[in-house]
């Protein structure tokens, strides 16, 4: 097995696979069918379903609990003709979800109003004051979106006022459920439905099928997928089973979008619809959308997402992009405070906060803190009494079971395994994070450890080309869960090196390997002068940059290497 003492990090090459595991994938280059079997994906009927992204991936509705039972109430609620709510998260999987069930409801044929609530004024979920202002407009049903299956006093408050509730949410269910009128989840005990990491744009999505399909059929997702696709990319859910498809689906349709909120974000991003891929929404959009709720009010991205007005969705942008930018300096001035507040030693478990944080950029914070040191992390910021925490996590660490075996000292708290937030009492929070840091240091072993970065396959580039390279394309979309491959090749020639960027820290390279010659890029990486020969770590991507697309090596890392590796 390859090591590769990188500039960043220490990379070791993934074992090679087995020549049987090889053989049953015979149809596929030898190549994709190792990458194949190190995602899990271990027979021809797997492989071909997940290389197609075959609709066989999305799932039947009507499996999912209380999909009936939502639909009918629903219905009920257009023949009466009442005002229905949608109330959803702010993030950009709540806004993208509320965005999409406010379509599918519109295009249904329901009098439908929306609400977000403010992330520190209201903080997350339904909450009683939030019932009586839709009351006051005359909504009789609410339909939640990303949110509501904790939610048991508001839904109860909503009930006693004569108001039913639909909940979605993807969000782990507790013992005790609300009084709603209906509860799709499929975490819920007799849930029949057989892919769980749904998001909450997707729960919607579902929902909008049961109930836009059998009167619209195939046109039911005119405008609802490739929303479903953005959320589903920025709320980081694994791009495997039914999401790979609804990514994968949702691209294509953006790539013809008719959205005006969309056109015009694409245009403030330098995107042309072409060439939006799962990167470029997890990079440029996903931040744009989430910025609002970050730093004012998550309704100026919904805003966005719903409007037909060009000259407001232009307006709206230029707001998004303002916030985006002040999203960026926050973040990086409130993670340089965070770092002076780290021990030496770093603990299994990183707590960091101040009353001075603002709540919409801790948990970029605790994202940035785990990815440097490898442990868990919380950051939190400080409303009055009430502590504010937003958490992220490393393998290993489930943060939604951790916060769960904390509820005692707990005001609210929900979340998954990788991200989570809760608010508790200021005079609880020393004991909770004592708490923490011992469950962290009972499932992780004591102090954080530096994991190696893994290499799928150490080749030379001319492997990468022909039926390989087009077999490669069709592994997209990348990401959480189907990440985009890691190569490792060894002695390529370097021809030309300069820097880029205001700070100068960036590199572009013209490389010279198997007689060909590369272009090649490093992000956030200091080049060494002089070096000749360089063994890289990389992933295989294509630039549109100034024109035509071309072929890019994006280098995670590179070592100077003695001589050049000869072509096999």
């Amino acid at each position: 097995m390859g090591v590769l003492e990188g500039q960043q990090r220490r990379w070791r090459v993934a074992p090679e696979t087995s020549p049987s595991a090889i053989a049953a994938l015979s149809h596929l280059p030898p190549l994709i069918a190792h990458l194949l079997v190190r995602r899990g994906i271990t027979t021809a009927d797997q492989a071909n379903e997940f290389m197609e992204a075959a609709d066989s991936l999305f799932e039947d509705p009507r499996t999912l609990p209380d999909v009936d039972r939502a639909t009918a109430r629903i219905k009920a609620a257009r023949d009466r003709g009442e005002t229905v709510a949608v109330y959803g998260d702010f993030d950009a999987d709540g806004v993208t979800g509320t965005a999409l069930m406010v379509k599918a409801f519109r295009h249904y044929g329901l009098n439908v109003i929306s609400y977000i609530p403010h992330r520190v004024r209201e903080g997350h979920g339904l909450n009683v004051g939030a019932v009586d202002s839709l009351r006051e407009q005359g909504v009789k049903l609410i339909v939640t979106v990303d949110c509501g299956v904790t939610d048991i006093a508001a839904i109860q408050h909503a009930s006693d006022h004569g108001i039913d509730t639909v909940v979605t949410d993807h969000h782990l269910v507790a013992e005790n459920l609300p009084n709603a009128a209906a509860i799709i989840n499929p975490h819920a005990e007799h849930s029949r439905y057989a892919f769980d990491h749904l998001t909450g744009v997707g729960m919607t999505l579902k929902l909008s099928q049961a109930l836009l399909e059998p009167e619209f059929g195939e046109r039911w997702t005119e405008g609802l997928m490739e929303l479903a696709a953005i959320g589903t990319i920025t709320d980081m859910a694994p791009l495997l089973g039914e999401n790979r498809y609804i990514v994968h689906r949702g691209l294509k349709h953006l790539a013809k979008t008719s959205s005006t909120g969309l056109l015009a974000l694409l245009r403030a991003a330098r995107t042309e619809l072409a060439h939006v891929t799962a990167e470029t929404i997890g990079f440029t959009i996903g931040p744009r959308l989430n910025a609002a709720g970050r730093l004012d009010h998550a309704d100026i991205a919904l805003d966005l997402l719903t409007t037909n007005d060009r000259a407001r969705a232009e307006t709206l942008v230029v707001e998004l992009d303002g916030y985006n930018a002040q999203r960026r300096e926050l973040t990086e001035s409130t993670q340089a405070i965070a770092r002076q507040q780290l021990p030496a030693q770093i603990p299994p478990l990183i707590a960091v906060g101040s009353p001075e944080f603002n709540p919409g950029v801790v948990g970029l914070v605790a994202g940035k803190l785990a990815e440097e040191f490898g442990a868990p992390a919380l950051c939190y910021a400080q409303d009055g009494d009430t502590i504010m925490a937003s958490c992220r996590s490393t393998p290993g660490f489930h943060w939604a079971d951790a916060l769960t075996a904390c509820e005692d000292l707990l005001l609210r708290h929900g979340g998954h395994a990788q991200a989570a937030g809760f608010a508790c009492k200021a005079g609880d929070l020393p004991v909770l994070i004592e708490r923490l840091q011992a469950i962290a240091a009972e499932q992780l072993g004591g102090s954080p450890k530096v994991v190696d970065g893994v290499v799928d396959a150490e080749v030379q580039l001319a492997e990468l080309m022909g039926p390989t390279f087009q077999a490669l394309r069709k592994m997209e979309p990348f990401g959480i869960g189907n990440p985009s491959p890691l190569f490792l090749t060894r002695g390529a020639e370097v021809r030309d090196a300069r820097t880029m960027g205001a700070a100068r820290n960036h590199f572009r390279l013209t490389l010279v390997a198997g007689g060909a010659t590369w272009d090649a890029v490093g992000f956030r990486q200091e080049w060494i002068d002089g070096t000749r020969y360089v063994d890289i770590v990389y992933t295989l991507d294509i630039d549109h940059w100034n024109g035509s697309p071309r072929l890019r090596l994006t280098l995670r890392d590179y070592a100077p290497s003695a001589q050049p590796r000869l072509a096999l």
